[in-house]
């Protein structure tokens, strides 16, 4: 993982929907792969899916997060913080900027595929989560490589930390 995913996340407000909040860590922690490799309920290993979510922590989040070593851990809780950054985008039809950097692309698109799932469960939401895709895949930066790359990600990294707080997409 980049330096990017591995330091601390900016704030993004808690979902304030117990029901959205567990489907999104549950989702986030099935896109991770965690039921299967650290999940002590049975049924959640054995399918695959994240089917438990604990009551009685706040905010609600799956019991297999606890199993993770720091490392897993910090990728679910930044892979996390874009999933709320995005669920807050789909909802209020916003236009983010989608990085040209591969890895946050990556980050990005694992958001969103998550976001636009919890939501498209509700079908009154499938059709704007789907012209919402479709308007950012049309407009979607090439990826940069090489020395490009290394140029954007100096870039990046020049701009102080206390200046990207309000921008947990990136």
């Amino acid at each position: 993982m980049s330096e990017a995913a591995e330091a601390q996340d900016p704030e993004v407000p808690e979902i304030d929907d117990h029901d959205v909040g567990e489907q999104l860590m549950a989702r986030t922690a099935e896109l991770l792969g965690v039921p299967v490799r650290a999940c002590p309920i049975r049924a959640c290993w054995r399918s695959g899916d994240c089917r438990f979510v604990d009551p009685d922590t706040f905010p609600n989040r799956p019991w297999c997060l606890d199993q993770l070593p720091d490392a897993e851990r910090a990728g679910f809780d930044a892979l996390y913080t874009r999933v709320r950054a995005a669920i807050f985008i789909l909802l209020l039809e916003a236009e983010p900027l989608p990085s040209p950097d591969p890895e946050t692309r990556e980050l990005q698109d694992a958001a969103l595929e998550i976001a636009a799932t919890v939501l498209c469960d509700h079908p009154a939401n499938r059709p704007v989560v789907r012209r919402w895709i479709r308007r950012r895949r049309d407009k979607l930066p090439a990826l940069l490589e090489g020395d490009s790359l290394a140029a954007y990600r100096a870039a990046v990294d020049a701009v102080p930390r206390e200046t990207r707080a309000g921008l947990p997409w990136l």
